[in-house]
C-alpha cells in the first residue's frame, strides 16, 4: 500500500521559481509526535554525553584524590618541617662561623636540587641537605680556616724573605705575620686541644693547638696567654692577645699551620675579607 503524500508549495516572493516538496501526509498530521520523538532523541544524546564526561571527570578526580592520599601517607610533614628548620639553623651557625673568621658568608636563596624531584621524596631531599650542611659545619669547626685576628694587613708572607732586623740577606719564614693592635684578641680557627702554652724561644709567648686531621696551629709573639696546656678549646675561642714578645720588630701575630708535622703556607687556609 502506497503512503499518501501531500505537496508543499514554497513561493518565492522575489519572482524566482517556486519549489514544491512532497511530504508524507501522516507526518503532517502527527508532526507534534515526530517533534517530541526528535527532542527526546536529542535529550537522550545530551544525557549520554553528559554521563560519559561525568564518569571520565570523576575518574580523574578520584585518581587525584588517591594520589594526594598517597603523598599524604608517604610524606612526614612534621619531620620535613623540623628538618628544614634544622637546615636554617645550620646555615645560620655556619654563617656565624664564617663571619667570625672574616670569610664570605653563604647566601642561600634556593638550595637547588633536581627540578623534577617527586613530592614524595621531599623527606629524602631534606635529609640530604641537612647531612651536607652538618658535614660542612663539622669541617669548619675542625679545620683552621680563616684569620685569627680579622686583619688583612700581612707584614710578612710564608717562605723566604729579607731579614727584617738587618735588612740584609734572606731567611726562611715559616708562617705569616699579621699586623694587629697590641692587646687585640687572638682566636683559634678550629676545635682542638692546647698542646703548648708558654714561652717558646724566638716566638716569645706562644700557643700551639692540636686539631683533627694531623693539623696544628701556632700563635706567636703574644702579649698574654689565655689558655693552659691540655685545655680543650672550641673554634673562635680567644687563646691570647696580640703582642710583641720574643724576636719581634713590632706588635703583630705570627701564625703558622703545621700539617703532618711539616709547616705549610697558612695563606692556603686564610681568605681575607672585611
Amino acid at each position: 500500500m502506497r503512503s499518501h503524500k501531500t505537496s508543499i508549495l514554497i513561493i518565492n516572493t522575489e519572482g524566482k521559481r517556486n519549489k514544491t516538496f512532497l511530504v508524507p501526509t501522516g507526518m503532517l498530521l502527527h508532526w507534534k509526535r515526530y517533534v517530541a520523538v526528535a527532542l527526546l532523541a536529542v535529550v537522550c544524546l545530551i544525557t549520554a554525553l553528559g554521563l560519559t564526561v561525568f564518569h571520565k571527570t570523576s575518574k580523574i578526580y578520584q585518581d587525584e584524590i588517591a594520589k594526594a592520599d598517597k603523598i599524604r601517607s608517604l610524606v612526614d610533614v612534621p619531620k620535613a618541617q623540623q628538618t628544614f628548620q634544622s637546615i636554617d639553623e645550620s646555615i645560620f651557625r655556619i654563617n656565624e662561623l664564617l663571619k667570625s673568621r672574616g670569610l664570605v658568608q653563604m647566601e642561600v636563596e634556593n638550595l637547588g636540587g633536581p627540578e623534577n624531584i617527586e613530592v614524595v621524596k621531599i623527606n629524602e631531599l631534606a635529609d640530604f641537605y641537612r647531612e651536607q650542611l652538618d658535614s660542612l659545619e663539622k669541617t669548619l669547626k675542625n679545620v683552621p680556616i680563616g684569620n685569627p685576628i680579622l686583619s688583612d694587613n700581612v707584614l710578612s708572607s710564608y717562605g723566604y724573605r729579607r731579614n727584617p732586623f738587618t735588612g740584609r740577606g734572606a731567611e726562611y719564614h715559616s708562617g705569616i705575620d699579621i699586623k694587629g693592635e697590641r692587646g687585640a684578641p687572638v682566636k683559634t680557627m678550629a676545635n682542638g686541644k692546647v698542646e703548648f702554652a708558654g714561652w717558646y724561644g724566638g716566638y716569645g709567648k706562644c700557643v700551639i693547638v692540636k686539631h683533627e686531621n694531623k693539623l696544628k696551629t701556632l700563635y706567636g709573639h703574644l702579649s698574654e696567654i689565655a689558655v693552659r696546656e691540655g685545655d680543650k678549646i672550641e673554634s673562635g675561642q680567644v687563646i691570647g692577645k696580640v703582642g710583641n714578645t720574643g724576636r719581634s720588630s713590632g706588635p703583630h701575630l705570627h701564625y703558622e699551620i703545621i700539617k703532618n708535622d711539616e709547616k705549610v703556607n697558612p695563606g692556603d687556609y686564610i681568605n681575607f675579607h672585611e
